[in-house]
């Protein structure tokens, strides 16, 4: 029963593990790809929302930086093609 037990809590660790991996993943694609559209459409306010996502970054919440940046680049993205 305790080896089953031990056995448990060491998948949930490694699942944890392997999230919080795709989520520094993601957050460094987002950012980059972001990154890449502020160097085409650079103002202070752009620049603002990528220095939003690289603070919670810092922070070591990357899935709020991913959505963070996807959101600023999507609305970047659409503010050019008005």
């Amino acid at each position: 029963m305790k080896c089953r037990l031990t056995l448990l809590v060491l998948c949930f660790l490694v699942a944890g593990s392997a999230t919080a991996s795709n989520d520094r993943r993601d957050c460094k694609e987002e950012l980059r790809k972001l990154h890449d559209v502020l160097s085409t459409n650079y103002t202070g306010q752009n620049h603002h929302g990528y220095r939003k996502a690289k603070a919670s970054r810092d922070n070591e919440e990357y899935k709020k930086c991913a959505n963070q940046a996807r959101k600023e680049r999507e609305r970047l993205e659409r503010d050019t093609d008005l």
